[in-house]
């Protein structure tokens, strides 16, 4: 049993169906893609042997839990976070959740059995879905899925990986696992696809749609400027609202469901980005 913790706040959910939701967000470390425009590189290509064990509630991110006494002491340290709040639902992000199955068992058990969390939402890009994911473990709540493929081939490891067929092919496989997952714990687990938009990408992401998700809510988010490019939040924010407009219209086009992205608006502090808490913090 061993887990990466990169970030540890109460804040509310940034985007999705249920944005604005108020969260304990915990971030995991690691990810299998590469993606170039990833906004959270910090938290990823961490190695295990170079992460602090934690051995106290006051130790400082990131550390990594490679026992019960760790996780014990990672349960005080998240009810120190959420005692003053009403927090009944955690935010499990990355990284990439899923690829460490076993720890994230455990810490959806944790979460539910000792902090009374009653939801938990998985940030996931959704290539590691398989059929061993639940048990009777898990989930041991109600259990959201936040399912975000990636279109671009660039991102992916894999050489298989060559061309946006070749990741429809690998979800359209995926796309079954969930839907059996949802069919075997019906009250239990719910599943969106949610996507960045551009209109780069319409036409793949309108066959992705189609080929894999159709039968699924579909939720639209847009795209973030590159941050590096701007010396004025205020331009930033103004490329933002247009990126949201775009956004907008492909949710009319083709029924969606159009989500901001709350952290970019609220949270981001344009000299020092640091999502999600940086506001609630002060």
């Amino acid at each position: 049993m061993n887990g990466i913790i990169t970030q540890l706040c109460t804040t509310v959910q940034g985007e999705g169906p249920t944005a604005g939701s108020p969260c304990l967000l915990i971030r995991l470390g690691n990810c299998n893609l590469m993606c170039s425009w990833c906004d959270t590189k910090w938290t990823n290509n961490l190695k295990l042997n170079e992460v602090p064990n934690l051995k106290s509630i006051n130790d400082s991110l990131p550390f990594k839990i490679t026992s019960q006494k760790n996780f014990n002491i990672f349960v005080e340290m998240c009810k120190k976070h959420i005692d003053k709040y009403k927090i009944e639902r955690a935010l499990i992000t990355g990284g990439e959740p899923l690829m460490n199955i076993e720890f994230l068992k455990e810490l959806c058990e944790k979460l539910t059995k000792k902090l009374k969390i009653n939801f938990i939402e998985i940030e996931t890009n959704g290539t590691l879905l398989n059929e061993n994911l639940c048990d009777s473990k898990f989930p041991a709540t109600y259990t959201q899925f936040n399912i975000s493929p990636k279109l671009n081939p660039s991102y992916y490891k894999s050489s298989k990986i060559k061309s946006i067929d070749d990741i429809i092919q690998l979800f359209e496989k995926k796309h079954t696992v969930l839907m059996n997952l949802t069919t075997d714990f019906p009250t239990l687990i719910s599943a969106n696809y949610k996507f960045v938009y551009s209109r780069e990408i319409e036409k793949d992401l309108d066959n992705f749609i189609e080929r894999v998700c159709s039968d699924i809510p579909i939720i639209i988010m847009p795209l973030t400027p590159d941050y590096s490019k701007y010396t004025s939040e205020f331009e930033f924010l103004q490329d933002y609202r247009k990126s949201c407009y775009d956004a907008i219209d492909y949710c009319l086009r083709g029924n969606y469901i159009f989500s901001p992205r709350l952290h970019i608006w609220v949270f981001n502090n344009f000299s020092h980005r640091n999502e999600f808490e940086d506001v609630i913090e002060k």
